[in-house]
């Protein structure tokens, strides 16, 4: 499959590494220079340095052959205008990670796939950890 990813931070990078693992072609678009080269340092991806609402973008990242975008930055702006370009490019997968619970309805109403609360989810399944070990 071709992925395209929006964002570097720390979620983006290591779905970029699972979806190598997994033998899946990767694009990323990035607006912070460094944060890119760093991931072109250590992974074998295609890179685009600058803002989802960069005109022409998600061209250069040759949209119209991805099978899906995945909009990873903490940015619900952001991540949600990658949504609506990505659809508006027929792409048929579209997830999104969502920081604000009150944005889901905007997201889910594109017909994305949503994760919502990305610290809330790390945060509760390390006290079931927890909660598990107790005797």
């Amino acid at each position: 499959m071709y992925l395209i990813v929006l964002g570097a931070g720390p979620e983006g990078q290591r779905f970029i590494e699972i979806a190598l693992e997994q033998n899946h072609e990767v694009a990323l678009i990035e607006k912070d220079e460094e944060r890119t080269r760093k991931i072109l340092k250590e992974n074998d991806i295609r890179a685009f340095v600058g803002n989802i609402g960069d005109e022409d973008i998600l061209n250069e990242a040759e949209v119209d052959r991805a099978d899906a975008v995945i909009a990873t930055t903490h940015d619900d702006a952001q991540n949600l205008m990658a949504m609506v370009l990505a659809k508006e490019h027929k792409v048929e997968t579209c997830i999104s990670l969502i920081n604000q619970q009150s944005h889901t309805s905007m997201f889910e109403n594109l017909g994305v796939q949503v994760i919502s609360d990305p610290a809330g989810i790390v945060a509760h399944q390390l006290y079931q950890y927890v909660d598990s070990e107790k005797p």
